[in-house]
């Protein structure tokens, strides 16, 4: 079985339109916004690369910058947070699904 791990994505994109689709992305994957530039959530290996290759052919070669760190879990109980907390819920990697 594999198992997911956790990822902070975080990015500068200063195009509006390109910063929505990369957005929008994140999303698709599941990911969970925690930040206005930054998402969280759980992906496994494959979706990883698959999430890695979209953004590569979204960004092609603007000067935007997307970074993508794994957080263990120990370091993400440890994490500090300073100002309101955010409520979000980390769901698992779930298949998209389009219902026509």
């Amino acid at each position: 079985m594999v198992k997911d791990l956790r990822y902070l994505v975080i990015y500068d994109v200063t195009d509006d339109n390109l910063r929505n689709k990369v957005s929008e992305l994140l999303k698709d994957y599941g990911l969970q916004r925690i930040q206005y530039s930054a998402f969280i959530g759980q992906l496994r290996r494959d979706k990883l690369k698959s999430l890695t290759v979209d953004l590569k052919k979204l960004i092609r070669e603007a000067v935007e910058n997307v970074q993508l760190y794994p957080i263990c879990d120990t370091c993400f109980k440890g994490r500090t947070e300073v100002g309101k907390p955010k409520r979000y819920e980390l769901v698992e990697d779930k298949p998209r699904i389009a219902y026509i």
